[in-house]
């Protein structure tokens, strides 16, 4: 199947389906028993549900229609219930909004049914043309499955939300996979379903990487033009100016800060999904430890796929952890540096403010001096007596005096009038 046929058979999750009529899904499905391609027709849900086939497949829909509290989806939720044997506490809002959770189930006659949901956030090319990583959008892939496995029964999964990229993943998977698995093992279907994950989390953390890669190289630019003036060289440190008034932009650093943290946050769980996932197929192959070695194959071959899937995810993880360490250490650094910066100009200030003090010092005794002798107190009238003090002189230092004394008193004990009067803590 080509890309062509595979860009037109998936309808994108944000697609407006009928709230009345059939819904609609896509399914890939074997051929025959033994066969190694995969056909891919279109039905509708409840058609699916009716009907009795026993090839493994997979089936694609939009959760819109079951997400509603109404009787028709009531109605659907009792026949997927029958159907996948997920447990009716998936519907309820805990579950829709969950980060991500794992859960199964052992049946009579050796049916084994499995539910779970992965979350994965993605960022986007701005939808105005502004340049990314600058700019950008983002939107959440809620993806939920429901399986049910029987040796002689249905083998089927339920994907519900999947994007475009991932279904297209899967389909290449299972151009390579060898379809007996799906006849031997419940657990093949979740390792192709992961290993379509495995590529939704590298895109996702990989864009995000651009994010913050650019907030690390804020300022790199002005330093390479500076240094492009004095050198004809046209390679230059990534360092930053040591010199220039920094002007972070606090709103798209919290912006990324808040993504790096959501996609460490699903990928804690997303591992967490992985371990519960490969421990449980762990025990089911202890289980049928009788079954015949063709089957026993096959199920460590499973094991060995999910078990590597789950490292990949793991190391998504460190990696988003590294980001998140590397963004929250370029916003101490912004901080930091916007604090030295206001620290220097705060010092220039200060020898400043020195120099208006010193010349104060300076002209200050002259300044006293003028202003004593340019009171009425003294008199030079010319005559031969020359200068004359007024027998009122002591006025001025009967005022002067209480004053400064008063002056040095507030001075020393200011702190504490002022926490008197309750006007500082």
């Amino acid at each position: 199947m080509g890309d062509i046929k595979m860009a037109s058979m998936v309808r994108p999750a944000s697609s407006h389906t009928d709230v009345t009529g059939p819904i609609p899904v896509d399914i890939f499905q074997t051929k025959a028993v033994g066969e190694s391609e995969w056909d891919f027709r279109t039905s509708d849900l409840e058609t699916y549900l009716a009907s009795n086939s026993t090839d493994p497949c997979f089936v694609f829909m939009d959760s819109k229609r079951l997400q509603k509290n109404d009787e028709r989806a009531s109605l659907l939720h009792s026949k997927l219930q029958e159907f996948y044997g997920m447990p009716p506490e998936v519907w309820s809002d805990v579950h829709w909004e969950s980060n991500g959770f794992f859960g199964c189930g052992d049946l009579p006659k050796g049916r084994h049914d499995t539910w779970f949901r992965f979350l994965v956030k993605q960022l986007f090319e701005d939808k105005q043309g502004r340049p990314f990583p600058q700019f950008y959008t983002y939107d959440w892939y809620k993806m939920g499955f429901f399986s049910t496995w029987s040796q002689s029964g249905r083998k089927s999964i339920l994907c519900l939300d999947c994007p475009k990229d991932m279904v297209y993943s899967m389909r290449k998977s299972l151009d390579a996979a060898n379809n007996y698995f799906f006849l031997a093992d419940p657990y093949s279907f979740h390792q192709v379903i992961v290993r379509g994950i495995v590529d939704v989390f590298d895109k996702s953390i990989w864009t995000l990487r651009d994010v913050v890669r650019q907030v690390e190289k804020a300022g790199s630019d002005n330093l390479a033009a500076a240094n492009a003036s004095r050198s004809n060289s046209t390679l230059f440190p990534q360092s930053r100016p040591k010199v220039r008034k920094p002007e972070p932009d606090y709103d798209h650093l919290h912006e990324a800060a808040r993504h790096v943290i959501h996609s460490t946050e699903t990928l804690v769980v997303t591992t967490q999904i992985l371990e519960r996932m490969t421990l449980r197929h762990r025990d089911r192959m202890a289980m049928c430890s009788r079954a015949p070695e063709e089957e026993q194959a096959c199920m460590r071959q499973v094991q060995d796929l999910l078990g590597c899937y789950q490292g990949m995810i793991y190391a998504f993880r460190c990696r988003s952890e590294s980001m998140q360490a590397r963004h929250q250490n370029e916003i101490s650094l912004a901080f930091n540096t916007v604090a030295q910066y206001h620290s220097q100009i705060a010092v220039v200030d200060a020898a400043a403010m020195k120099i208006i003090a010193a010349l104060t010092v300076v002209f200050l005794p002259a300044t006293f001096v003028a202003a004593i002798f340019s009171m009425s107190f003294f008199n030079n009238d010319g005559t031969p007596e020359g200068w004359n003090l007024n027998s009122k002189f002591w006025i001025y230092w009967a005022f002067t005096i209480p004053l400064t004394c008063a002056t040095l008193a507030g001075l020393l004990l200011g702190n504490r009038i002022l926490k008197w009067f309750n006007m500082v803590p």
